[in-house]
């Protein structure tokens, strides 16, 4: 997590956005997002948590327990939409389609960094995940969006962090988000 601190230190210290891939264990992924999620808020950043692992009851629930403020998040559940679950109506929580349409789920995230002022972030919980459920040219193409989105805000700072599942690594589609994001971060907990 040390890595982590240094490169948002290092960040801010721009005024430009920047993309990061988390490289996590899948055994301690919730450890990271949780530690993740804690430091850009003491940071002063409040952000778009796009969940796709767990439903937002779950993941709110716990970043709460964890002494997260989750009225400086936004979260995109994805995981209710995914598993049709039944989803209920929050004022920090925005749905989406079961289809899971990529362009949906941008023009989300984009209109949700519109409600946030100063420092933000975009957490993608878990990019292999989404590849799961998303051909891989739909994955990529989110992920290349969303890079290209944060290269193209000036005067703001705004970090997008993808979660992606260190044993697959080695996937074609994951090294091509790789090679696309600024920074490359190996998460040992």
């Amino acid at each position: 997590m040390e890595k982590l601190e240094l490169a948002i230190n290092k960040i801010l210290k721009t005024d430009k956005g920047t993309s990061i891939v988390l490289e996590i264990d899948t055994k301690s992924y919730l450890e990271a997002n949780i530690k993740t999620i804690k430091e850009l808020q003491k940071k002063g950043l409040s952000g778009v948590y796009v969940s796709i692992q767990r439903p937002f009851k779950n993941i709110s629930s716990l970043l709460k327990k964890q002494g997260i403020d989750i009225n400086k998040l936004i979260f995109i559940d994805v995981a209710s939409a995914i598993s049709k679950e039944t989803q209920e109506n929050n004022k920090g929580c925005v749905h989406i389609s079961p289809e899971l349409d990529v362009d949906e789920l941008v023009r989300i995230i984009y209109t949700s960094l519109e409600k946030m002022k100063g420092k933000k972030f975009v957490f993608i919980d878990s990019l292999t995940t989404f590849a799961l459920y998303k051909p891989v040219s739909e994955t990529l193409r989110f992920s290349e969006f969303l890079i290209r989105m944060v290269k193209d805000e000036k005067g703001i700072i705004l970090i997008l962090i993808f979660n992606v599942a260190k044993d697959l690594l080695h996937k074609k589609f994951i090294q091509d988000v790789v090679i696309h994001a600024d920074k490359t971060i190996e998460v040992k907990i």
